[in-house]
């Protein structure tokens, strides 16, 4: 059920502009659930979930960054959306952290430059909550969570466009 909320989110937050983006990080959520069914203690396999889980977290992550930046977010969440982008060419957990740790300046420049309004600011939370979750059921909620805020913000914005008919 959750495989179905994510690729309902990502097919909510990217348009046809940004499609390459969201083909990119569509199997994510997949790729895990895979991991999970072949992991066995103690192996090598173990190391793989931690690997899918981190490259799930960058997925969401980057779907939240560009629902911010279509809400109007200035160059700070493209450049941390892009961050995220060229972690998940990482080939491990070590290597994600080192990319991220590289420019992690541009978490801070996000938060203090960004003017956040009512939506933006739910999205940053849910950003950071996606950082912090440690759990596949974390990560669940939030999907959930995404995807009921971008259908909100384009009930919201299709309301616009019709009073402006």
């Amino acid at each position: 059920m959750s495989a179905l909320i994510y690729q309902q989110l990502l097919s909510q937050v990217f348009s046809e502009e940004t499609a390459s983006l969201h083909h990119r990080i569509s199997s994510l959520y997949q790729e895990l659930e895979e991991a999970l069914q072949q992991a066995r203690p103690g192996k090598l396999s173990q190391e793989m979930v931690s690997y899918r889980f981190e490259r799930l977290r960058l997925g969401i992550g980057i779907t939240l960054l560009q629902l911010l930046t279509d809400l109007g977010g200035d160059e700070d969440s493209a450049e941390v959306r892009d961050l995220l982008q060229d972690a998940l060419d990482a080939a491990n957990v070590q290597e994600i952290d080192k990319r991220i740790q590289k420019k992690g300046h541009l978490f801070e420049e996000l938060y203090t430059d960004l003017y956040v309004n009512a939506e933006a600011e739910h999205v940053l939370s849910l950003f950071e909550r996606t950082l912090e979750s440690s759990t596949k059921e974390e990560t669940d909620e939030l999907l959930e969570e995404a995807l009921e805020l971008a259908l909100d913000l384009e009930i919201q914005s299709g309301e616009d466009d019709d009073d402006l008919a």
